[in-house]
């Protein structure tokens, strides 16, 4: 098994993955990025949101339209709006009208995993699809 930290043709800390220097962090950073982004719909939204800002119920929508067919409760959106926008991955903007309006858009650190999800799109293009298909169709993951 290769080992990603601590290798040591780049020395004490560095790690063989990045090449960056690692001693200093307790998280492992794969570990911090799956507990920020983690979740059912996290990453969706991301993905929803690259095109431009939206608001509440156009989220909503889109994201049942690529999911796995489930509507999302307006509950659980707000509470993922909420964490994401604390995490600095959204921009909430609130204009001043009636009835209210209140649109989410990317926030400098949310544009930044851009890159990464494409990767991932790309990733999942490949074999995944698959998989997504027979979750539809049984409800389950193929075996």
């Amino acid at each position: 098994m290769m080992a990603l930290d601590n290798d040591t043709d780049h020395g004490p800390g560095v790690s063989l993955l990045t090449g960056l220097d690692m001693s200093h962090i307790t998280l492992c950073p794969a570990i911090a990025f799956g507990k920020i982004v983690g979740g059912r719909y996290k990453l969706h939204i991301l993905c929803v949101l690259h095109r431009g800002p939206l608001r509440f119920g156009e989220i909503g929508r889109s994201l049942v339209k690529g999911g796995l067919g489930k509507p999302i409760t307006p509950r659980i959106l707000s509470r993922e709006l909420k964490d994401m926008t604390e995490l600095g991955l959204l921009h909430r903007q609130e204009f001043l009208v009636v009835p209210k309006k209140v649109e989410y858009s990317l926030a400098p650190r949310g544009r930044a995993l851009l890159p990464i999800l494409s990767e991932i799109v790309r990733w999942g293009a490949t074999g995944a699809h698959e998989d997504i298909l027979e979750i539809r169709k049984t409800g389950h993951w193929p075996r």
